[in-house]
């Protein structure tokens, strides 16, 4: 009759596999978007006797398998086993042991990326700018915390804290003509422009420059450097676009929610980020043809990414970017152009998110093991969108995702 059976109801674990499984749905599999509407009305109100597979349906319902990043993923789910009677206590051990060894690494790593970010002296240099160096940390391990990528890591990790550093210069410091000019110093990428520059400019400009240059030194140890170009090719669209959305901001504009859809392809950073995420990890993986994939504007799956960026951000953020001068967000343009509330335009863009995951899931069916390690990264990007951005704006809240580090990089598990 085109329901579930009514007795699927009583198979807790069955229902908990098929609304996991039911978010790797994609486009036009209307089938499964019933069993996840199904499964999820079914598990908010069944009542469960177990307190450990309690805990895991409730973690299941916030955060599914398919949109959680792994490390944390991995966190929570030796808590639930340690909780589970038929656990297997050696192979418990181990994985406490493999989590807290590994821990210990990237505890390393963030205190050398927090050395270098005190080095840059941000509360005078950069004082108008978030002071979130842990989280930009957090941000890159969602995307790889593998051991072997290290040094891609190092890379990444000072790209995002100088595109942090750039999106609040852009956004709450600088005036039109002076991010005019530095966007135009961008495209040069000459360190003689910096004399052209207002000294408001020129600590922001010469950090970009240190960056990508000591990206390069560090490359050339161990092969070729053309990595970096794309990644400087990105940058330079970022700024210009992070320069038209002022423009649109001074005149008022809310543009068609298509028109902010192609804009911010590039200012959710999406592309910068996938693209940077490339640079460190070896000349075997990070080949031109790679690159040549990330940067294509018609990839569908880093265009998935974009729009899961920017339009969970939107929504979670917008009320709160009405309080300052901010260009407008997917919601408002939606309002506008639709006439419609801010209730219906969430809906909409939920649902516009809810395509981009099964964009994402069709760009991870099938692929070579050369192009997992690609496609991983812009998964996991995707991922930790749903973590940072999950219910509020935890980047620009920091306080939100403090407990959450702390289980990652403080933390040890007991064994």
């Amino acid at each position: 009759e085109g329901r579930f059976k009514a007795s699927l109801e009583s198979d807790e674990q069955g229902l908990l596999s098929l609304y996991e499984a039911a978010h790797v749905a994609l486009n036009g599999e209307g089938i499964l978007d019933e069993a996840l509407a199904f499964a999820t009305k079914t598990l908010k109100s069944h009542k469960i006797c177990s307190p450990a597979f309690q805990k895991q349906v409730q973690f299941a319902l916030r955060l599914p398998i398919w949109k959680c990043v792994p490390r944390s993923l991995t966190r929570h789910y030796i808590d639930i086993y340690s909780e589970d009677a038929s656990h297997n206590q050696k192979l418990l051990v181990f994985a406490k042991l493999d989590f807290n060894m590994l821990q210990s690494d990237h505890r390393k790593e963030l205190n050398e990326v927090t050395r270098w970010w005190k080095s840059l002296n941000v509360a005078v240099n950069f004082r108008h700018a978030r002071d979130r160096v842990v989280e930009c940390y957090y941000w890159i391990y969602a995307v790889y915390f593998e051991p072997k990528y290290h040094l891609a890591r190092m890379i990444i990790v000072k790209i995002i804290s100088l595109l942090s550093l750039l999106d609040d210069t852009y956004d709450n410091f600088g005036t039109h003509d002076e991010v005019e000019i530095l966007t135009a110093a961008i495209q040069r990428f000459d360190v003689s422009a910096l004399e052209e520059l207002p000294e408001t400019m020129k600590n922001m400009y010469r950090l970009i420059i240190n960056v990508y240059d000591e990206i390069e030194t560090k490359l050339a140890e161990t092969g070729p450097t053309f990595a970096v170009d794309y990644a400087k090719e990105e940058l330079k669209k970022l700024c210009r676009s992070h320069l038209t959305e002022i423009q649109w901001r001074s005149k008022g504009n809310a543009p068609t929610l298509e028109e902010y859809k192609a804009f911010a392809y590039i200012t959710s950073c999406c592309p910068i980020l996938c693209t940077s995420a490339f640079v460190g990890m070896g000349a075997e993986i990070a080949t031109r043809e790679a690159f040549e994939w990330v940067i294509n504007e018609s990839n569908k799956m880093v265009r998935a990414g974009s729009i899961i960026f920017r339009l969970q951000n939107d929504i979670v953020s917008h009320k709160f970017e009405r309080n300052r001068k901010h260009a407008a967000s997917a919601v408002e343009c939606y309002v506008k152009e639709h006439m419609a509330s801010e209730d219906e335009a969430v809906e909409f863009l939920w649902t516009e998110i809810s395509k981009a995951w099964k964009d994402i899931a069709e760009a991870c069916q099938k692929p070579t093991p050369l192009l997992v390690a690609l496609t991983d990264r812009v998964l996991n990007f995707a991922r930790s969108i749903s973590v940072i951005y999950e219910k509020e704006d935890g980047y620009t809240n920091s306080y939100l995702l403090k407990a959450h580090l702390s289980s990652l990089f403080v933390d040890l598990i007991p064994l």
